[in-house]
């Protein structure tokens, strides 16, 4: 039986001060959900990535 894979979702954001919060919940409702369904590998992750944003998504990045 082959093993689950590890995946790695990147999220580029730029200025996502509005839409950060509920797409982290999204990603992440959705990383358990495969997690639970054995679909992917302990170890998976979301990782949000600032792009030079000029309002407070950095901010919220730093505090998920």
């Amino acid at each position: 039986m082959r093993k689950p894979p590890v995946l790695a979702i990147v999220v580029p954001c730029y200025n996502e001060e509005e839409a950060l919060p509920l797409t982290c919940k999204l990603f992440h409702a959705e990383l358990d959900d495969l997690l639970a369904k054995g679909k992917v590998a302990p170890g998976s992750h979301v990782l949000f990535v600032n792009d030079g944003s000029k309002d407070k998504t950095w901010v919220i990045i730093t505090a998920l």
